[in-house]
């Protein structure tokens, strides 16, 4: 059960990451060729995505939806996930491209990847395993293959895309650790309704786009609808659902497919040509996967951590992600072990 409920979530991981990369084209395409600026993009993003998602949470989801609104804990978690996770995952990394290109800003976010596991390890109290930094150093550098096509000299960006970059990585962490306790009580769809919600509201109140000119051709209908559709409402669902059945590092590696797939789709879609690097990084990317989806033999360790135990449980969660528990925890539950482990630095990561 617990094997196959990580290649689960590693194939959905995966999705979500390909359906990012899709949104990465799009978005090139709205600011390059449309001349939309950045801070109109993310917010009729946010508005047409969280719509969707209202509907679906509605029709699929209305009680646990009902019953998480009437929480404010909990929704001040989300807030805080949609400010810090959510709303500035999108910003920095967009920002970036921005200021530099998309194969830039890939590099910078991937870069999150290291944050991740000293995080995950440090909670955990281990050493770092060797498939664990192997898969971090062929993430990194499969990423910098495609990115740069072999030429280093590419990275060298003005100080406000180094900003944007740093800014990127550290929402990538976020992004992928703040909400695993939350989606492992409330869900994905749940989970990534009312953050997205939230985050629509701040941006949209922050910027004021509708004081913004900008001429919406049908080209930029077209390629707004393929960016909320698949780049953000199927994007963040199966991602986020990805994180709850495989983890946060795991999820992490696996997100670095998203490269490939811009890679795939910007020479399908807007002709750029392919290089041998790019076959390379496609390559490391692919071994990456094969290795952080291979089930880790059962050590005595392990097996300890699946006995039930509330903390074991929490340690097995930095780790593995979280499955540790069968079934979904009562609200008397779920809130103490929270209280009591998430004040432990020691203890794995509270999402």
């Amino acid at each position: 059960m617990r094997g196959s409920s990580v290649a689960k979530g590693v194939l959905l991981t995966a999705g979500g990451a390909i359906c990012w990369g899709f949104s990465g084209t799009c978005a090139q395409l709205l600011m390059d060729i449309y001349g939309v600026p950045l801070a109109w993009n993310v917010c009729v993003r946010l508005v047409f995505a969280s719509l969707l998602y209202l509907v679906f949470c509605a029709a699929t989801h209305r009680d646990e939806l009902l019953c998480l609104l009437k929480q404010p804990r909990e929704l001040g978690r989300l807030l805080a996930f949609s400010i810090f996770g959510v709303l500035l995952v999108q910003v920095c990394y967009q920002g970036c491209i921005s200021v530099s290109n998309a194969g830039t800003a890939t590099v910078f976010e991937r870069c999150g990847l290291i944050l991740i596991m000293l995080i995950t390890c440090v909670k955990a109290r281990r050493a770092p395993m060797r498939r664990e930094l192997l898969g971090v150093v062929l993430a990194i550098v499969g990423t910098i293959c495609i990115a740069t096509k072999g030429n280093l000299g590419m990275l060298a960006i003005p100080a406000e895309a180094l900003m944007w970059g740093a800014a990127s990585a550290c929402a990538l962490v976020f992004y992928t650790m703040m909400p695993v306790r939350l989606l492992e009580r409330w869900g994905s769809v749940v989970t990534t309704t009312v953050s997205m919600t939230m985050a629509s509201l701040i941006a949209n109140a922050v910027v004021q786009p509708w004081n913004m000119h900008v001429e919406v051709t049908s080209g930029v209908v077209a390629a707004m609808a393929a960016l909320v559709i698949i780049g953000t409402f199927f994007a963040y669902l199966l991602f986020l659902q990805g994180v709850k059945l495989a983890g946060p590092m795991r999820a992490g590696l696996v997100g670095s497919i998203e490269p490939v797939a811009a890679m795939a789709f910007s020479t399908l879609w807007l002709g750029m040509p392919i290089t041998p690097f790019d076959i390379a990084g496609c390559a490391l990317i692919v071994i990456m996967v094969l290795l952080v989806t291979q089930r880790e033999e059962n050590t005595p360790r392990e097996v300890d951590l699946s006995s039930g135990n509330a903390q074991a449980a929490e340690v097995k969660l930095s780790v593995e992600g979280a499955q540790a528990a069968d079934s979904k925890p009562s609200d008397k539950s779920a809130q103490t072990p929270e209280v009591e482990l998430s004040g432990k630095a020691a203890k794995p990561i509270f999402k």
